[in-house]
């Protein structure tokens, strides 16, 4: 069967291509999906489609948020053919999806009754947020910082929020901050950081900063804003060299006894397993749930849907014109 997919060609470069996807011989951990929706990750795919990332080549095939239909399946997959899946591929029109390929990790399930399929496709970002989240020791009435106000940063910020901490929200790009306002954060802030923290926190430092832009000048300055015994959670991906003294850095963590904790989303299991109440299928189970509920309004985050053609207009909009744009998602349905 006929496949488009889009892949990266070049610094800056995108297109719609195509191949054919062979749907035969199905193993127990393979389906066939009818793609519907899929949304540009900002932070993983630019890293990519502006050579953000060093140590990868082009071509490139970008994208993990996805939301379609299954049409042929293997025993093994937890959904029934018809179903309406969330799961993990580059973005493609038609994918053969299995549980063992490691780009496409190992997710994939099956979608709650009533939730909007365009915001579906943002469950991953949730997913990373709630990572970060849930790897905090958080307390009621905490004073918690989030750098970096994209999509994650924003969900994160809104997350911590609900569990009674005083978050800010902070970011250079003031409609971002804006934004986040708009979506129930109450206290926002893209100047004057340390002024904004002593008054949230009544004089005091940040119990918790977490860094959602990767950048390492910001992880320094997490470390910086943050009390004695205090927590810092990198969920940012670090991508780009950064040169500096870190002695200075490396003193505060040991003089402040300041616990570092790195939330890669990929290292708690799928399901559920003796010793590990949390996995990926109850986050995503508690992502739905938020969706559906409006506890979080998702449609604010989505500033358009578009045909998978102008892939490279979409990079290139959400690289230089982040006031303006924060989801994109791609419709497949006419492919």
């Amino acid at each position: 069967m006929e496949s488009y997919f889009i892949e990266l060609t070049d610094v800056g470069k995108s297109r719609v291509s195509k191949e054919e996807i062979d749907c035969s011989d199905l193993k127990e951990n393979e389906a066939i999906i009818k793609t519907e929706y899929s949304m540009i990750s900002a932070g993983t795919e630019l890293s990519r489609a502006f050579a953000l990332k060093k140590g990868f080549s082009y071509p490139v095939r970008p994208g993990y948020c996805m939301v379609g239909r299954i049409l042929e399946k293997g025993e093994a997959i937890r959904a029934d053919i018809g179903d309406l899946v969330f799961f993990n591929a580059p973005h493609a029109s038609l994918v053969r999806w299995n549980t063992s390929d490691k780009v496409q990790s190992r997710q994939i399930f099956k979608l709650k009754e009533g939730i909007d399929p365009v915001e579906a496709s943002a469950i991953n970002l949730m997913l990373v947020a709630m990572q970060g989240v849930n790897l905090s020791d958080v307390k009621l009435g905490y004073t918690v910082g989030v750098f970096g106000l994209g999509n994650i940063g924003i969900l994160t910020a809104l997350m911590y929020q609900k569990l009674g901490c005083r978050v800010i929200g902070f970011d250079v790009v003031k409609g971002r901050c804006e934004l986040a306002k708009s979506m129930g954060l109450k206290y926002t802030c893209s100047e004057n950081y340390e002024e904004m923290i002593r008054e949230v926190s009544e004089g005091k430092d940040l119990d918790i900063a977490v860094d959602v832009t990767g950048l390492s000048q910001v992880i320094a300055d997490c470390i910086s804003y943050t009390r004695r015994y205090g927590q810092v959670i990198l969920l940012g991906s670090p991508r780009q060299s950064y040169e500096s003294d870190l002695m200075p850095v490396f003193s505060k963590i040991h003089m402040k006894n300041l616990r570092v904790l790195g939330g890669f989303n990929q290292t708690i299991p799928v399901y559920e397993t003796d010793g590990s109440y949390d996995c990926l299928e109850r986050n995503f189970n508690i992502s739905c749930d938020l969706i559906i509920n409006k506890d979080i309004n998702i449609s604010k985050l989505i500033t358009k849907v578009i045909d998978p053609k102008d892939c490279e207009q979409a990079y290139y909009d959400l690289m230089y014109y982040k006031e303006d744009n924060n989801c994109i998602v791609f419709d497949w349905r006419n492919y």
